[in-house]
């Protein structure tokens, strides 16, 4: 897979894909080493387990202290998210500012040329029928029930291609069997949490036992009111008290706790007045969605063919319509390249501020999404074009 021989360091978890990483790359003859970053309190048992299976492999690792930045980038915005009735993806943050960004830039420090991950994603190059020489960009690994590439659509480009994907086109099962034909053993055996920071993957947990420290007020308390498609704001009806909308996610159904005639779902949670919208099943779909702060990972002059988008990480990308909008330069392209091509170079000046969104209108009706998620644009080819946050 990679024929130049390289300095490669390989951040490494305890993991079986990261191990992995590390195995494959030094037997492909490179010169690696581990790096192990310290994003919460340090758990010595795994990192003497790490020591152990390193000194094995014959393999220098490095320990690194990141605990101050990862509350900075990841767990103050995890909590800020929650306090503006939002979901937040703290693995799409952790990939952009500390994976490919603070711990990049320590393993640059130490002299590698690529950081390798265990992440299931391809790193290629770019190919359409409008460019081949854009350069290698991000797709979707061979594996398309562990591809990780949504997790990446915030990344910047240009720190992705600092690095390496060693399990691109692998299967779990065989990186298992692999190691266990190497009498290797794995740190941490089990498969990891969807929040590393949280234990056992209880968020309404983790906030409330650290409300205190980072000032997340649990307690309040507001309206629950019932909606539907004919409601107008002066007909909804109130039915109920809800704990706090942090406590709730769109699209939900369970935990609400409100005995009604039908089974109710969160339609939307309000943070102009606190309240909480609940409606039935009919009330939870939507062909449209939009996101800001937007990381283009292939400039949209070069996006061709169908277009799909991702509002969640456990789904398929749906075909959709992709515009570009900006409100205060009265700009709205829809992405149809080639005939859009012109006009979106032109506006690059608009395109690249803040204030410029994506809408995405998809071709059919979907569940709602959750705000504060991470939406993912791709192409036929399963590229991944752009990123940004819902809301």
């Amino acid at each position: 897979m990679y024929f130049a021989y390289m300095k490669i360091a390989v951040a490494i978890s305890g993991g079986v894909d990261s191990l992995y990483a590390l195995i494959y790359l030094k037997e492909q003859g490179h010169d690696v080493f581990a790096l192990h970053a310290r994003f919460i309190q340090s758990n010595y048992e795994i990192e003497n387990a790490l020591k152990k299976v390193c000194q094995q492999l014959n393999v220098p690792l490095h320990i690194i202290d990141l605990q101050n930045t990862f509350e900075e980038n990841v767990i103050i915005p995890f909590f800020n998210t929650y306090k503006n009735a939002q979901t937040p993806n703290p693995c799409a943050l952790c990939n952009k500012s500390m994976k490919f960004g603070k711990l990049l830039e320590e393993a640059q420090k130490l002299g590698a040329e690529k950081l390798a991950t265990g992440h299931y994603v391809k790193l290629t190059n770019f190919i359409n029928k409008i460019t081949s020489n854009y350069g290698f960009c991000i797709q979707s690994a061979d594996d398309l029930t562990k591809d990780q590439s949504y997790f990446l659509a915030l990344t910047p480009i240009n720190n992705l291609r600092s690095a390496i994907f060693p399990l691109a086109d692998k299967i779990k099962e065989d990186i298992k069997q692999e190691i266990a034909n190497r009498n290797i053993e794995i740190p941490v055996a089990k498969e990891s949490q969807e929040i590393c920071f949280v234990p056992d993957d209880d968020y309404r947990a983790y906030l409330l036992e650290h409300k205190e420290k980072y000032n997340f007020d649990s307690d309040k308390f507001g309206d629950v009111f019932y909606i539907n498609s004919k409601t107008t704001p002066q007909q909804k009806k109130k039915i109920a008290s809800h704990k706090g909308l942090w406590a709730y996610t769109e699209g939900q159904r369970k935990g609400i706790g409100i005995a009604w005639s039908e089974p109710l779902y969160v339609v939307k949670r309000n943070v102009e007045d606190n309240s909480l919208l609940v409606g039935s099943k009919e009330e939870i779909t939507t062909k449209f969605a939009m996101a800001n702060n937007i990381n283009y990972l292939v400039p949209p002059h070069l996006w061709y063919g169908q277009l799909y988008a991702r509002t969640r990480f456990r789904e398929k990308q749906s075909p959709a319509k992709v515009y570009i909008q900006n409100a205060y330069e009265k700009l709205e392209i829809l992405i149809d390249n080639p005939t859009s091509t012109k006009h979106i170079i032109n506006n690059y000046h608009i395109i690249n501020t803040p204030e410029t969104k994506l809408l995405i209108e998809f071709n059919e009706e979907k569940q709602i999404y959750a705000p504060g998620q991470v939406l993912a644009i791709y192409d036929e080819n399963n590229f991944l074009l752009a990123g940004g946050i819902l809301y």
